[in-house]
Formats: structure tokens, sequence, C-alpha cells
């Protein structure tokens, strides 16, 4: 009969790192997937406080959550951009992103003035 205890435990310690990173990967895929969800709820909140002309609490909402805003100004319309810097950790999706990847959203709204 074979010894096949050793094979298992060299195939187990070939395959971890793989596995690691295949799961690191995933983590920071879903966190952008995350940030990104959350990004559109904070422009769901400031398109709101745009509305009621709360622009003193626009500020101090984008400076607490670390978020940047600009905002662009086209006869009777108004977009409103958001973005925030998410920090990358992953090898392969720094690979294909870079170290640090701006979630964006941005919303258009109709001025009645």
């Amino acid at each position: 009969m074979n010894n096949n205890k050793g094979q298992a435990l060299v195939e187990f310690i070939i395959i971890l790192p793989i596995v690691l990173l295949l799961i690191i990967s995933i983590i920071d895929f879903g966190n952008i997937i995350l940030k990104s969800y959350s990004l559109e709820n904070d422009l769901d909140i400031v398109t709101d406080m745009y509305m009621e002309n709360d622009l003193d609490n626009i500020n101090n909402y984008v400076l607490d959550k670390n978020i940047n805003i600009s905002y662009d100004k086209k006869d009777k319309f108004l977009t409103i951009n958001l973005s925030k810097n998410i920090k990358i950790s992953s090898i392969l999706i720094s690979l294909m992103l870079g170290n640090n990847y701006d979630v964006k959203a941005s919303r258009t709204i109709y001025i009645n003035e």
C-alpha cells in the first residue's frame, strides 16, 4: 500500500495561495459594489437636500462621509456628481483597476427658477 498523505499536503500547499487570492478578490469586488450602492443612496439624500435648498447640510454631509461632490449646470438642468475613492487590497483586482478606484454616481435634476 502506498502512503498518499504527503501528496495531499503538497497539493493543499500549492492550491492554498490561489484560493486565498480568489477569496480576497471576491471580497474586494463586493466592497466596490457595496460602496457603489451606498453612493447611490448618498446621492438620493444630497439631491433631496438640494431640492430643499439646504446647501450647508450638503457640505457637512459630504465631508462626514468623505465624498467628493461637483455640480454641472446647463440651462435649467443641474447634474450632481458624487465620487468616492476606494483602496483596493487584492493583487488581482489592483492589477486590473489600479490601487485606488473611484466609484461615481450622478443625477440630473430639473430646476424650476
